[in-house]
């Protein structure tokens, strides 16, 4: 199926410049595709780098918050989410709007997320009314950013985790140099123990070579008795 990127304004661009290179990924086209209603104009956001399932977690609480619209499941339908009758800024003025949604899993690390937008005669398109198009193009270009905002946020959570893991190693690191150093010092009292014990030892020795002489000479002089006797 043939899609039609267009150029997102340069405000957006500054505003990605500002969330990453992560976001500097997304991208909106649009298309025909199909849906429970039809087959009907959608807007296609690309998200390469953002888990589906985070995606879709993050637009049904992101829709609430932006257009205080609760999002449904359409029944009979594969995931498709339905937010209707609400007002979204610069698109079907003065009416309100129904919103078609799918989230899928593009890859191992990406998704899109695919929004139909009906005004109640059209579906939003740039073929319909460009700067209604714009505005919705807008809209989720926004969400992008939340997107990106909440993956730098789990990253920097990851690596504070990973921080706190290095922390703790590196105390673990001190407490076994304090462990080895009582070791050296033990064993260095151990040594100066026991050479003060040789010396000791070598005392005894001299002192018992000395007692076994005088020994030898009493034996010596009992056998000298003896023979005499």
């Amino acid at each position: 199926m043939q899609t039609k990127p267009l150029l997102f304004t340069i405000t957006f661009l500054a505003a990605l410049l500002f969330a990453g290179a992560q976001t500097l990924l997304a991208q909106v086209s649009d298309a025909r595709m199909s849906h429970s209603q039809g087959n009907n104009d959608a807007l296609i956001l690309s998200l390469p780098t953002a888990d589906h399932k985070l995606v879709k977690d993050l637009w049904e609480d992101w829709v609430k918050d932006q257009f205080d619209a609760k999002t449904k499941g359409v029944k009979k339908s594969k995931g498709e989410l339905a937010a209707l009758n609400f007002s979204m800024p610069g698109v079907n003025p003065g009416g309100k709007v129904d919103m078609y949604s799918v989230v899928q899993k593009t890859d191992k690390t990406g998704s899109e997320l695919i929004v139909w937008i009906a005004t109640g005669d059209h579906y939003v398109s740039p073929d319909e009314d460009r700067g209604e198009y714009y505005e919705a193009e807008k809209t989720l270009m926004r969400f992008a950013l939340d997107v990106s905002r909440e993956q730098i946020g789990m990253e920097l959570e990851d690596q504070e985790d990973k921080l706190k893991d290095l922390e703790k190693e590196l105390e673990r690191l001190r407490k076994d140099k304090e462990g080895y150093e009582k070791d050296i010092r033990n064993a260095e009292q151990a040594i100066e123990d026991a050479r003060a014990k040789i010396e000791r030892n070598l005392i005894d020795q001299e002192n018992k070579a000395q007692e076994i002489e005088r020994q030898i000479d009493e034996v010596e002089a009992v056998r000298r008795r003896k023979a005499d006797f």
